[in-house]
């Protein structure tokens, strides 16, 4: 079954060129079985927003939302996830496992620093994993701080040293690897998926099975488009 664990809609992040039932439907149409919304929740993004911190998150959950419904229209499952740059600096982390409360509950978590981001995971459940630490702009964090990296980034506009990043996890056996396609764009379709041999409905299952490495990156095969 084929994934998509990192994707952007135009309605949450305005680096992404395809609205939310677009995105879903092309997914669906390539036999997609789910995707993760990893939407950009950052300082740039929130400050288009007016209102209060959570009047910002509630609005920038109209992306995952119009993809949620597209999804339950078209029978392919649509996930909540998120990617958060936090004010301190400009690294970028995806969070997988957990709902949109997440945000809701904490507004302003992009003020934290990256260990209180990883405490406040911890107590969701869920799972801290840097993207593309090695990309032009990032560095590789502390690897007590998060869960682990996305080893292989498929976004073809960026310099990602997916090489490095991988390296990188080598020295840490014990952090989960993952593949996205960073799609932001048509022709991002499926060029970092990810395939997961069994059915997942809910964010903590999908957690749950990136603990258990029962999957296969886009970069475990010699074709970076799983077929």
């Amino acid at each position: 079954m084929k994934w998509e664990l990192h994707a952007h809609t135009a309605e949450s992040s305005r680096c992404s060129l395809v609205p939310a039932s677009g995105l879903v439907a092309r997914h669906a149409e390539a036999g997609f079985s789910g995707i993760v919304i990893t939407d950009h929740y950052n300082l740039y993004n929130l400050s288009y927003r007016p209102g209060t911190p959570l009047e910002q998150a509630l609005s920038w959950l109209g992306g995952y939302e119009k993809a949620r419904e597209a999804g339950e229209r078209l029978g392919l499952t649509v996930l909540f996830g998120v990617e958060i740059t936090l004010a301190s600096g400009t690294n970028d982390y995806l969070v997988y496992g957990t709902e949109p409360d997440f945000l809701t509950d904490n507004p302003a978590l992009y003020e934290l620093d990256l260990p209180a981001l990883h405490a406040l995971t911890k107590r969701y459940h869920a799972l801290l994993i840097q993207a593309h630490p090695n990309r032009e702009y990032c560095s590789p964090a502390d690897p007590a701080d998060v869960d682990g990296y996305e080893v292989f980034n498929g976004n073809p506009r960026q310099e990602n040293r997916n090489g490095l990043t991988a390296a990188l996890a080598d020295k840490n056996p014990s952090h989960i690897r993952i593949s996205g396609s960073d799609y932001h764009q048509i022709t991002d379709l499926g060029t970092g998926c990810t395939e997961i041999p069994s059915d997942v409905h809910t964010s903590a299952q999908l957690a749950d099975i990136l603990r258990s490495g029962a999957f296969r990156r886009a970069s475990d095969s010699a074709q970076v488009r799983l077929s």
